[in-house]
């Protein structure tokens, strides 16, 4: 446990600095869109007032009112990328310590008892990222929406509240909503950290075959599950959903349970 306890830590000190500016600059990116969407509203109205010689209420009428959900629909596609840098960490977190002179992979596998814990070790570090993630995500559209209505006029606004249908989940950071996203994400990484262990095991052409079998097969499990269950026309929803959430739960253990044979049988020193 100890030993875990100082891999996990050892794997967070190594890429915090590259996080934290992460997470940072992409929440400066999206606390700047509230801003710049609402001076660019304003100058809009501004200039239409301007050249069209008409009132400030005539022209919102032209333009429209701002919502926050307007305002903030950049948001989704800056979560979708930090998303994307996730799924690519969940990749490096492996590859790097192959890199450089020192391999660092090495004393690793050196190390005394099980290597089970390298693995929940770099898993454990990729959990505590993504909840992070998740956590400045729910700060920032809280600040995001605050900043707004501080910076808009009242009469630019819409009354409303509204926010992107995609981030409805962060902003009422609903438990049991949370909870699925967290594990689904978990999931992927479980799967990703087989995928690279599977290359690292087998190299070239035979990795290669592993990795396209596996991906290949949960393609079949997932929608050839789903559409067999479907045709067969006799479970009810709720047991649909039961039997997805098995099968989910299954193919769960089974990535963690393909991770730790590959590093402890066919990962070598």
């Amino acid at each position: 446990m100890k030993q875990y306890l100082m891999l996990t830590n050892e794997e967070l000190k190594r890429s915090w600095k590259m996080i934290v500016s992460v997470i940072l600059a992409m929440a400066s990116i999206e606390i700047l869109t509230i801003v710049g969407r609402v001076i660019y509203q304003e100058r809009q109205v501004r200039n239409y007032m301007s050249n069209a010689k008409v009132t400030e209420s005539e022209a919102l009428r032209s333009f429209g009112k701002l919502s926050f959900e307007q305002a903030s629909s950049y948001f989704s596609y800056i979560v979708l990328i930090g998303v994307v840098l996730v799924i690519l960490y969940a990749v490096q977190i492996w590859y790097r310590d192959w890199l450089g002179e020192s391999k660092y992979i090495y004393r690793l596998l050196l190390l005394p008892g099980s290597r089970a814990k390298i693995f929940f070790a770099k898993f454990t570090s990729l959990a505590l990222v993504i909840i992070s993630f998740i956590g400045v995500q729910w700060v920032v559209i809280q600040l995001s929406y605050a900043v707004f209505n501080w910076l808009i006029k009242d009469d630019y606004r819409t009354s409303s509240f509204n926010v992107p249908i995609e981030l409805k989940q962060l902003y009422t950071m609903n438990v049991i909503d949370m909870l699925i996203f967290v594990i689904l994400s978990l999931f992927i990484v479980s799967f990703l950290f087989m995928l690279v262990l599977l290359e690292r095991s087998y190299r070239k052409v035979k990795g290669l075959l592993f990795i396209v079998l596996e991906v290949v097969a949960f393609f079949i499990i997932t929608v050839g599950g789903m559409y067999v269950i479907e045709k067969l026309d006799f479970f009810l929803s709720q047991e649909i959903s039961a039997i997805m959430v098995a099968i989910f739960v299954l193919y769960f253990a089974y990535t963690i349970w393909r991770s730790l044979r590959l590093l402890k049988w066919k990962i070598s020193v």
